[in-house]
C-alpha cells in the first residue's frame, strides 16, 4: 500500500515538472530562475543566466506563477504537496493553492454556490407532491377516511332490498343509501342484525334501531341482512356471510373502510358481539342491546381491541345482566391490551333514569360505553316519564365520535 502511494506521488511530480513550460521556451530559451530584467519586447521580459537569454515570468501574485502555473481560482482541494507549496487541479491542469485573500474569496463563493444548490434541492423536494399514507388499524379517533374499491364508480346497489348470492346460496339484504349519495364520498356503514323471531325487514322498518333518522347529514349507509331462517338466526356460517357481504358492499359502493359498525338486539346483539371477537380489524365498533356471550357459536377471541357499547336492563331474564357484564368485561380486557382494569363502572339506580358510563382506563382509540337501566328484554328503553327511547341517540353519539 505504501509503495503504491509513493509511486502515485512520483508520477504526479513528473507530470507537474514536465508541464512547467515557460513562455520563452517556445523561442528556444529557458525560463529565468533569479535573473534581473535586461530587455523588454512585445513577448515579455528577458534576463540573462549562464551567458544566455532567459524568459522572466511576470509575478501574478501567486507563488506558482513563477513556475509557469496559474493560481487556483475555485478549488481548495490539495492534490499534491512539494517544497514549492500546495498543488491543486483546475481545467485539467496543475494550479497553486494560495492562502491569500483572493483564494479565500473564491472559497467563500464556492460555499455560497453549494448553499444555493442545497436550497434549490430543498425547494424542489417541497414542490414534489407528498404521497399520504392510508390509515390502517389501529385507527386514531378522527382518522381520514379509507375509501373502498367502489369509490369513484356509480353505485351498483340502490336503496331497497336485493338477493345476495354468497358461497352458500342466496340471502336477502335490505339497505338504505343517503338521498344525496355521491360516488366519491366514503360513507360510514352500519349493520343492523335481527333478533330471534324477527327479520332484517323489521330492522329496516324500525329504522335500524332508530339510528337512521338521526343521520340528518346523510353520512351513513344502513344495511340489514336476513338471518339464516332458523330459530337461532345466526350461526357459524353467518360469519362467512358477513365477510362476503361486506366485501360485496365495498366493491359496489363507496364505503369508508375504517368506519364499519355492527348493531343488534338480543340474538342480533350476540352475533354482533361475536363479530367483535375476531373482526376487530374490519369493524370499528359494535353497539349491542341486551347481549350475552353464551348460547351462541363464538369465534376465538383474538384479543385485539375494538370500540364496544352495551345497553342492558337489570331485570332482563333472557340475556341476564350478568351475561351482559361478562361480554363487557371481555371488551374492557381487550381494550386495555390484555391487562384488565379495576375500574368499576357506575350503573343506573333501580327504577331511575338510565346511566351511560364511559370507561377512562381503556385505550382512547377503543372506547367502552356501558349503559344500564331498570327494565326487561327490549332495546327501546325509556327514562321514567318519557315517551321516546334514549337508546338511539346514545348509540349515534358513540359511533359518530370516530
Amino acid at each position: 500500500m505504501k509503495l503504491s502511494i509513493a509511486l502515485s506521488a512520483l508520477a504526479l511530480l513528473v507530470a507537474k515538472t514536465s508541464a512547467a513550460n515557460c513562455w520563452s521556451e517556445k523561442y528556444g530559451y529557458p525560463c529565468c530562475k533569479n535573473s534581473e530584467v535586461y530587455y523588454i519586447d512585445e513577448e515579455g521580459q528577458w534576463g540573462v543566466e549562464n551567458d544566455d537569454w532567459c524568459g522572466i515570468v511576470a509575478d501574478s501574485g501567486c507563488w506558482s506563477s513563477a513556475l509557469g502555473y496559474p493560481c487556483c481560482k475555485n478549488t481548495r482541494l490539495i492534490q499534491y504537496v512539494d517544497e514549492s507549496g500546495k498543488w491543486g487541479v483546475e481545467n485539467g491542469d496543475w494550479c497553486g493553492i494560495d492562502n491569500n485573500s483572493k483564494s479565500n474569496v473564491s472559497n467563500n463563493q464556492q460555499q455560497q454556490q453549494q448553499q444555493q444548490q442545497q436550497q434549490q434541492q430543498q425547494q424542489q423536494q417541497q414542490q414534489q407532491p407528498v404521497k399520504e399514507e392510508v390509515p390502517s388499524y389501529p385507527y386514531d379517533l378522527k382518522n381520514k377516511a379509507v375509501p373502498s374499491a367502489g369509490c369513484g364508480s356509480d353505485a351498483k346497489i340502490k336503496s331497497g332490498s336485493f338477493d345476495f348470492q354468497w358461497s352458500r346460496g342466496k340471502r336477502q339484504v335490505h339497505i338504505d343509501l343517503p338521498q344525496n349519495y355521491k360516488k366519491d364520498n366514503p360513507y360510514r356503514l352500519v349493520f343492523g342484525m335481527q333478533c330471534m323471531g324477527g327479520s332484517g325487514a323489521q330492522v329496516r322498518i324500525e329504522n335500524y334501531y332508530g339510528l337512521k333518522p338521526l343521520d340528518t347529514q346523510g353520512t351513513t349507509i344502513f344495511v340489514a341482512p336476513e338471518g339464516n331462517g332458523n330459530m337461532l338466526p345466526w350461526d357459524q356460517p353467518d360469519y362467512t356471510l358477513f365477510d362476503e357481504l361486506l366485501d360485496h358492499l365495498k366493491k359496489n359502493l363507496c364505503i369508508d373502510e375504517s368506519r364499519v359498525f355492527s348493531t343488534g338486539f338480543s340474538y342480533g346483539s350476540m352475533f354482533s358481539n361475536g363479530l367483535a371477537q375476531d373482526h376487530q380489524k374490519v369493524l370499528r365498533g359494535v353497539a349491542v342491546f341486551e347481549t350475552a356471550d353464551v348460547n351462541i357459536w363464538l369465534p376465538k377471541n383474538t384479543g385485539d381491541a375494538i370500540a364496544w357499547m352495551g345497553v342492558h336492563a337489570f331485570e332482563d331474564n333472557m340475556c341476564t345482566i350478568q351475561m351482559g357484564r361478562s361480554a363487557r368485561d371481555t371488551a374492557v380486557k381487550n381494550n386495555t391490551h390484555g391487562k384488565g382494569t379495576s375500574e368499576k363502572p357506575q350503573e343506573a339506580q333501580p327504577n331511575g333514569a338510565h346511566k351511560c358510563y364511559d370507561y377512562t382506563t381503556v385505550d382512547e382509540r377503543f372506547p367502552v360505553r356501558w349503559c344500564t337501566q331498570s327494565g326487561g328484554h327490549m332495546w327501546e328503553h325509556k327514562d321514567p316519564g318519557q315517551w321516546s327511547t334514549w337508546v338511539p341517540q346514545a348509540t349515534w353519539d358513540f359511533i359518530t365520535q370516530f
